[in-house]
Protein backbone atom coordinates (compact mmCIF):
# COMPACT_ATOMS: atom_id res chain seq x y z
CA UNK A 1 0.00 0.00 0.00
CA UNK A 2 1.45 3.31 -0.84
CA UNK A 3 0.29 7.19 0.44
CA UNK A 4 -0.05 8.57 -2.29
CA UNK A 5 -2.78 11.02 -1.92
CA UNK A 6 -4.17 13.07 1.01
CA UNK A 7 -7.67 13.80 -0.42
CA UNK A 8 -10.39 13.61 2.24
CA UNK A 9 -12.24 11.07 -0.11
CA UNK A 10 -9.17 8.50 -0.62
CA UNK A 11 -9.12 7.76 3.53
CA UNK A 12 -10.57 6.97 6.20
CA UNK A 13 -9.47 9.57 8.43
CA UNK A 14 -13.44 10.97 8.53
CA UNK A 15 -14.75 7.13 9.95
CA UNK A 16 -11.60 6.77 12.45
CA UNK A 17 -12.29 10.44 13.66
CA UNK A 18 -15.93 9.32 14.31
CA UNK A 19 -14.93 6.01 15.76
CA UNK A 20 -12.27 8.09 18.75
CA UNK A 21 -14.71 10.62 19.37
CA UNK A 22 -17.53 8.00 19.69
CA UNK A 23 -14.92 6.25 21.98
CA UNK A 24 -14.75 8.81 23.76
CA UNK A 25 -17.84 9.65 24.60
CA UNK A 26 -18.53 6.31 25.83
CA UNK A 27 -15.43 5.60 27.75
CA UNK A 28 -16.53 8.39 29.83
CA UNK A 29 -19.87 6.91 30.62
CA UNK A 30 -18.15 4.54 33.00
CA UNK A 31 -16.36 7.47 34.82
CA UNK A 32 -19.74 9.72 34.89
CA UNK A 33 -21.72 6.94 36.74
CA UNK A 34 -19.02 6.59 39.27
CA UNK A 35 -16.97 3.55 37.96
CA UNK A 36 -14.37 4.15 36.32
CA UNK A 37 -12.00 2.01 38.49
CA UNK A 38 -13.92 -1.48 36.13
CA UNK A 39 -13.69 0.55 32.84
CA UNK A 40 -13.03 -3.09 30.31
CA UNK A 41 -10.13 -1.13 28.63
CA UNK A 42 -8.47 -0.01 31.62
CA UNK A 43 -8.59 -3.15 33.15
CA UNK A 44 -7.03 -4.89 29.98
CA UNK A 45 -4.22 -2.44 29.72
CA UNK A 46 -4.08 -2.11 33.32
CA UNK A 47 -3.04 1.83 33.05
CA UNK A 48 -5.20 3.97 30.17
CA UNK A 49 -8.83 3.64 29.54
CA UNK A 50 -10.62 3.71 26.19
CA UNK A 51 -11.28 7.80 26.19
CA UNK A 52 -6.88 8.34 26.87
CA UNK A 53 -6.49 5.49 23.81
CA UNK A 54 -8.66 7.23 21.70
CA UNK A 55 -7.24 11.11 22.58
CA UNK A 56 -4.03 9.32 21.58
CA UNK A 57 -5.46 7.99 18.22
CA UNK A 58 -6.84 11.35 17.51
CA UNK A 59 -3.51 13.16 17.86
CA UNK A 60 -1.49 10.43 16.07
CA UNK A 61 -3.95 11.98 13.23
CA UNK A 62 -3.66 15.50 14.04
CA UNK A 63 0.10 15.10 13.92
CA UNK A 64 -0.02 13.49 10.15
CA UNK A 65 -2.94 15.92 9.14
CA UNK A 66 -1.51 19.16 10.44
CA UNK A 67 2.10 18.43 9.42
CA UNK A 68 0.55 18.03 5.80
CA UNK A 69 -1.19 21.16 6.59
CA UNK A 70 1.69 22.83 7.49
CA UNK A 71 3.30 21.88 3.86
CA UNK A 72 0.31 23.15 2.00
CA UNK A 73 0.15 26.31 3.88
CA UNK A 74 1.23 29.60 1.73
CA UNK A 75 2.36 31.44 5.27
CA UNK A 76 2.73 31.11 8.97
CA UNK A 77 -0.67 33.35 9.22
CA UNK A 78 -2.49 31.15 6.77
CA UNK A 79 -1.72 27.83 8.99
CA UNK A 80 -2.78 30.11 11.95
CA UNK A 81 -6.26 30.94 10.22
CA UNK A 82 -7.34 27.66 9.74
CA UNK A 83 -6.71 26.10 12.83
CA UNK A 84 -8.53 28.89 14.50
CA UNK A 85 -11.09 28.49 12.32
CA UNK A 86 -11.63 24.81 13.11
CA UNK A 87 -11.01 25.31 16.74
CA UNK A 88 -13.15 28.23 18.34
CA UNK A 89 -16.09 28.25 16.36
CA UNK A 90 -17.64 24.91 17.86
CA UNK A 91 -15.24 25.63 21.33
CA UNK A 92 -17.35 28.72 21.84
CA UNK A 93 -20.60 27.16 21.17
CA UNK A 94 -19.79 24.39 23.57
CA UNK A 95 -18.78 27.08 26.26
CA UNK A 96 -22.29 29.42 25.82
CA UNK A 97 -24.21 26.39 25.71
CA UNK A 98 -23.03 24.74 28.68
CA UNK A 99 -22.79 27.87 30.49
CA UNK A 100 -26.51 29.38 29.58
CA UNK A 101 -27.95 26.06 29.61
CA UNK A 102 -26.58 23.17 31.09
CA UNK A 103 -25.76 25.30 34.03
CA UNK A 104 -28.87 27.06 34.93
CA UNK A 105 -30.75 23.37 34.32
CA UNK A 106 -28.82 21.91 36.71
CA UNK A 107 -27.25 24.77 39.29
CA UNK A 108 -28.39 24.85 43.28
CA UNK A 109 -27.73 28.12 43.15
CA UNK A 110 -30.40 30.96 42.48
CA UNK A 111 -30.30 32.00 38.36
CA UNK A 112 -29.34 35.53 39.70
CA UNK A 113 -26.15 34.29 41.64
CA UNK A 114 -25.22 31.49 38.92
CA UNK A 115 -24.93 33.92 36.30
CA UNK A 116 -22.84 36.84 37.90
CA UNK A 117 -21.08 34.33 39.81
CA UNK A 118 -16.80 35.01 39.28
CA UNK A 119 -16.67 31.19 38.87
CA UNK A 120 -19.29 31.64 35.70
CA UNK A 121 -17.36 34.43 34.80
CA UNK A 122 -14.19 32.05 34.98
CA UNK A 123 -15.46 29.51 32.75
CA UNK A 124 -15.87 31.74 29.91
CA UNK A 125 -11.98 31.45 30.00
CA UNK A 126 -12.21 28.04 28.20
CA UNK A 127 -12.95 30.03 24.67
CA UNK A 128 -9.68 31.51 24.68
CA UNK A 129 -7.97 27.79 25.58
CA UNK A 130 -7.42 28.76 29.99
CA UNK A 131 -9.04 25.35 31.39
CA UNK A 132 -11.86 25.71 33.87
CA UNK A 133 -13.96 22.75 34.73
CA UNK A 134 -16.48 24.13 36.86
CA UNK A 135 -19.49 25.85 37.11
CA UNK A 136 -20.99 26.94 40.65
CA UNK A 137 -23.35 24.45 42.22
CA UNK A 138 -23.40 22.74 39.06
CA UNK A 139 -23.01 19.02 39.36
CA UNK A 140 -21.72 18.82 42.82
CA UNK A 141 -24.36 15.12 43.73
CA UNK A 142 -23.18 13.49 41.08
CA UNK A 143 -21.15 10.40 41.05
CA UNK A 144 -18.22 12.60 39.09
CA UNK A 145 -18.53 16.17 41.20
CA UNK A 146 -18.25 19.59 39.60
CA UNK A 147 -16.34 19.10 36.49
CA UNK A 148 -18.76 20.22 34.05
CA UNK A 149 -16.80 19.22 30.57
CA UNK A 150 -13.61 17.26 31.37
CA UNK A 151 -13.01 17.09 27.69
CA UNK A 152 -11.52 20.60 27.48
CA UNK A 153 -8.48 20.04 28.66
CA UNK A 154 -7.15 18.26 26.02
CA UNK A 155 -7.46 21.56 23.55
CA UNK A 156 -4.64 24.09 24.77
CA UNK A 157 -2.29 20.93 24.56
CA UNK A 158 -3.81 20.47 20.70
CA UNK A 159 -3.16 23.98 19.83
CA UNK A 160 0.30 23.60 21.62
CA UNK A 161 1.95 21.15 19.23
CA UNK A 162 0.32 23.41 16.55
CA UNK A 163 2.54 26.29 17.89
CA UNK A 164 5.07 23.74 18.10
CA UNK A 165 4.87 22.89 14.89
CA UNK A 166 4.52 26.02 13.04
CA UNK A 167 7.84 27.07 15.49
CA UNK A 168 9.88 24.34 13.79
CA UNK A 169 8.75 25.14 10.42
CA UNK A 170 9.66 28.82 10.76
CA UNK A 171 12.65 28.00 11.84
CA UNK A 172 13.34 25.40 9.42
CA UNK A 173 13.68 22.94 11.54
CA UNK A 174 10.65 20.98 10.46
CA UNK A 175 12.65 18.18 8.45
CA UNK A 176 12.54 14.27 8.92
CA UNK A 177 15.69 14.46 11.41
CA UNK A 178 14.30 16.83 13.95
CA UNK A 179 11.14 15.39 14.00
CA UNK A 180 12.24 12.27 15.17
CA UNK A 181 14.46 13.21 17.44
CA UNK A 182 12.06 15.14 19.03
CA UNK A 183 9.83 12.50 19.43
CA UNK A 184 12.66 10.23 21.18
CA UNK A 185 13.31 13.36 23.68
CA UNK A 186 9.31 13.26 24.60
CA UNK A 187 9.81 9.24 24.93
CA UNK A 188 12.75 9.98 26.69
CA UNK A 189 11.66 12.49 29.11
CA UNK A 190 8.17 10.55 29.71
CA UNK A 191 9.36 7.23 30.01
CA UNK A 192 12.88 7.82 31.89
CA UNK A 193 13.99 11.05 33.11
CA UNK A 194 10.65 12.62 34.53
CA UNK A 195 9.93 9.33 36.96
CA UNK A 196 13.69 9.28 37.96
CA UNK A 197 13.79 12.76 38.90
CA UNK A 198 10.44 12.34 40.76
CA UNK A 199 9.12 15.37 38.51
CA UNK A 200 5.40 14.60 39.25
CA UNK A 201 4.11 17.23 37.09
CA UNK A 202 0.73 16.79 34.96
CA UNK A 203 1.25 19.46 32.83
CA UNK A 204 4.72 17.60 31.78
CA UNK A 205 3.03 14.46 32.11
CA UNK A 206 0.65 15.64 29.26
CA UNK A 207 2.89 17.54 27.14
CA UNK A 208 5.17 14.72 26.68
CA UNK A 209 2.15 11.88 26.32
CA UNK A 210 0.23 13.92 23.82
CA UNK A 211 3.49 15.52 22.35
CA UNK A 212 4.80 11.63 21.34
CA UNK A 213 1.73 10.90 19.61
CA UNK A 214 1.20 14.07 18.03
CA UNK A 215 4.78 14.05 16.75
CA UNK A 216 5.04 10.51 15.86
CA UNK A 217 1.95 11.07 13.35
CA UNK A 218 3.76 14.04 12.30
CA UNK A 219 7.13 11.76 11.71
CA UNK A 220 5.16 9.14 9.72
CA UNK A 221 3.72 12.16 7.42
CA UNK A 222 7.34 13.18 6.91
CA UNK A 223 8.39 9.25 6.22
CA UNK A 224 5.01 8.08 4.32
CA UNK A 225 6.76 7.68 0.90
CA UNK A 226 9.57 5.65 2.39
CA UNK A 227 7.81 3.39 5.00
CA UNK A 228 6.47 0.25 4.16
CA UNK A 229 2.66 -0.07 4.74
CA UNK A 230 1.24 -3.64 4.35
CA UNK A 231 -0.93 -5.77 6.83
CA UNK A 232 1.38 -8.24 7.98
CA UNK A 233 3.37 -5.00 9.72
CA UNK A 234 0.22 -4.36 11.26
CA UNK A 235 -1.05 -7.57 12.60
CA UNK A 236 2.31 -7.96 13.74
CA UNK A 237 2.51 -4.69 15.80
CA UNK A 238 -1.55 -4.82 17.08
CA UNK A 239 -0.29 -9.02 18.40
CA UNK A 240 2.56 -6.97 20.25
CA UNK A 241 0.24 -4.54 21.86
CA UNK A 242 -2.24 -7.90 23.26
CA UNK A 243 0.58 -9.66 24.09
CA UNK A 244 1.89 -6.73 26.16
CA UNK A 245 -1.29 -5.65 27.88
CA UNK A 246 -1.50 -5.01 31.43
CA UNK A 247 2.22 -5.10 31.61
CA UNK A 248 4.43 -2.24 32.12
CA UNK A 249 6.07 -2.90 28.99
CA UNK A 250 2.31 -1.88 27.58
CA UNK A 251 2.50 2.39 27.49
CA UNK A 252 6.15 2.19 26.15
CA UNK A 253 4.74 -0.21 23.61
CA UNK A 254 1.85 1.58 22.66
CA UNK A 255 3.38 4.48 21.84
CA UNK A 256 5.59 2.75 19.19
CA UNK A 257 2.49 0.77 17.74
CA UNK A 258 -0.46 2.99 17.62
CA UNK A 259 0.66 5.46 15.09
CA UNK A 260 1.49 3.06 12.42
CA UNK A 261 -1.60 0.97 13.02
CA UNK A 262 -3.44 4.44 12.77
CA UNK A 263 -1.76 5.08 9.88
CA UNK A 264 -2.42 1.93 8.23
CA UNK A 265 -5.89 2.47 9.02
CA UNK A 266 -6.45 5.82 7.39
CA UNK A 267 -5.07 4.71 4.30
CA UNK A 268 -6.32 1.14 3.90
CA UNK A 269 -8.86 0.27 1.45
CA UNK A 270 -12.05 -0.45 3.72
CA UNK A 271 -15.01 -0.19 0.75
CA UNK A 272 -17.04 2.85 1.37
CA UNK A 273 -15.86 4.26 4.63
CA UNK A 274 -13.60 6.48 2.41
CA UNK A 275 -17.15 8.46 1.81
CA UNK A 276 -18.03 8.50 5.49
CA UNK A 277 -17.72 11.78 6.02
CA UNK A 278 -19.72 12.82 2.86
CA UNK A 279 -22.31 14.36 5.22
CA UNK A 280 -20.16 15.98 7.41
CA UNK A 281 -16.95 15.84 10.27
CA UNK A 282 -19.19 15.60 13.29
CA UNK A 283 -16.39 14.46 15.11
CA UNK A 284 -14.91 17.49 17.00
CA UNK A 285 -18.35 18.12 17.84
CA UNK A 286 -19.32 14.79 19.73
CA UNK A 287 -15.83 15.43 21.29
CA UNK A 288 -16.78 19.00 22.55
CA UNK A 289 -20.33 18.91 23.75
CA UNK A 290 -20.52 15.53 24.78
CA UNK A 291 -19.72 15.59 28.26
CA UNK A 292 -22.16 18.45 29.82
CA UNK A 293 -24.53 16.08 27.92
CA UNK A 294 -23.63 13.47 29.80
CA UNK A 295 -23.78 15.01 33.00
CA UNK A 296 -26.89 16.66 32.37
CA UNK A 297 -27.98 12.91 31.96
CA UNK A 298 -26.87 11.83 35.01
CA UNK A 299 -28.38 14.55 37.14
CA UNK A 300 -31.74 14.04 35.91
CA UNK A 301 -31.62 10.14 35.18
CA UNK A 302 -29.71 9.42 38.59
CA UNK A 303 -26.00 7.08 38.49
CA UNK A 304 -28.45 3.80 38.52
CA UNK A 305 -29.06 4.37 35.29
CA UNK A 306 -28.04 1.43 33.34
CA UNK A 307 -24.92 1.79 31.68
CA UNK A 308 -25.91 0.20 27.97
CA UNK A 309 -29.30 2.85 27.89
CA UNK A 310 -26.82 5.89 29.21
CA UNK A 311 -23.84 4.82 26.00
CA UNK A 312 -26.78 5.04 23.74
CA UNK A 313 -28.57 8.09 25.14
CA UNK A 314 -25.33 9.94 25.41
CA UNK A 315 -23.71 8.75 21.61
CA UNK A 316 -27.57 9.65 19.92
CA UNK A 317 -27.53 13.41 21.76
CA UNK A 318 -23.65 13.95 21.43
CA UNK A 319 -24.29 12.93 17.57
CA UNK A 320 -27.51 14.97 17.04
CA UNK A 321 -25.82 17.92 18.30
CA UNK A 322 -22.00 17.78 16.79
CA UNK A 323 -24.25 17.40 13.25
CA UNK A 324 -26.63 20.87 14.35
CA UNK A 325 -22.91 22.23 15.18
CA UNK A 326 -21.37 21.31 11.82
CA UNK A 327 -24.13 22.25 9.43
CA UNK A 328 -24.65 25.89 11.66
CA UNK A 329 -21.05 26.62 12.92
CA UNK A 330 -17.85 24.22 11.55
CA UNK A 331 -18.94 23.52 7.52
CA UNK A 332 -19.31 27.78 7.50
CA UNK A 333 -16.18 28.27 9.17
CA UNK A 334 -14.40 26.49 6.93
CA UNK A 335 -16.02 28.16 4.16
CA UNK A 336 -14.83 31.28 5.38
CA UNK A 337 -11.08 30.00 5.68
CA UNK A 338 -11.53 28.91 1.49
CA UNK A 339 -12.95 32.35 1.25
CA UNK A 340 -10.37 34.44 3.09
CA UNK A 341 -7.43 31.96 1.12
CA UNK A 342 -9.12 33.10 -2.31
CA UNK A 343 -9.20 37.01 -1.12
CA UNK A 344 -5.96 36.38 -0.74
CA UNK A 345 -4.48 34.65 -3.69
CA UNK A 346 -7.00 37.27 -5.79
CA UNK A 347 -5.16 40.39 -4.22
CA UNK A 348 -2.06 38.85 -4.83
CA UNK A 349 -2.11 38.27 -8.04
CA UNK A 350 -4.48 40.99 -9.10
CA UNK A 351 -7.22 38.93 -10.68
CA UNK A 352 -9.56 35.71 -9.41
CA UNK A 353 -7.18 33.10 -8.15
CA UNK A 354 -8.65 29.60 -7.06
CA UNK A 355 -6.57 27.18 -4.98
CA UNK A 356 -5.45 23.96 -5.83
Amino acid sequence: MQIASLRREENNFDFLRFVAASAVVLGHCYWLLGSGEVEPVRLLTGSLDTADIAVNLFFVMSGFLIAASWHNSRNALDFAVKRALRIFPALIASVLLTVLIVGPLSTGLPLREYLFHGQTLRYLANMALVTEFHLPGVFTANPFPHTVNGSVWTLPYETLMYVSLMALGLLNLFGRVAVVGLVLALMLVHFQVAPALGMDSDILRKTTRLGMFFFSGAALYLYRRHIPWNGGIALALLALTGLTAGTERWPFVHVLTLPYLTIYLAHARLGRLSRFGKYGDFSYGIYIYSFPLQQLLVYWLGATVPIGIFMLLSLTLAIALAALSWHLLESPALRLKRWLQGRRVESSTGGVGTLP
